[in-house]
């Protein structure tokens, strides 16, 4: 009887602990300002390595390259059509990818969830 009365108390402390406030501070990280902006996606490379092109068009100079897992800020997107298909294509500051190749979230941290998620190093 004596242990249940013991183990009640320090229960009881243990929930009252867990009710007052603590000063400690809320810091936030204020590094990448665009990292939560609903208005600002970002994409991630799904393919293990990706052209570029400088315009929404495979028949387009090839700019520069991409590995898989990179991040990428989205600045726009175009759809084409081309032979009667219609392909999105996504537009970043080096160029244009095809959504094929990429995948879309709506924040930065769900961007940096899904490449840990691809288990890429």
């Amino acid at each position: 009887m004596r242990v249940v009365a013991v183990a009640c108390a320090l229960f009881l402390m243990i929930c009252v602990m867990g009710c007052v406030k603590q000063n400690v501070p809320v810091q936030f990280d204020t590094s990448d300002p665009l990292a939560l902006d609903v208005e600002v996606q970002w994409a991630v490379v799904t393919e293990p390595y990706v052209a570029c092109y400088e315009s929404a068009d495979y028949a387009s100079r090839v700019v520069t390259h991409f590995r898989k897992a990179e991040i990428l800020q989205v600045i726009g997107e175009s759809t084409v059509t081309s032979g009667g298909d219609k392909e999105k294509w996504y537009a970043f500051e080096a160029g244009w990818l095809p959504a094929s190749n990429v995948a879309v979230y709506a924040n930065k941290m769900r961007a940096k969830t899904a490449v840990k998620q691809l288990g890429v190093n």
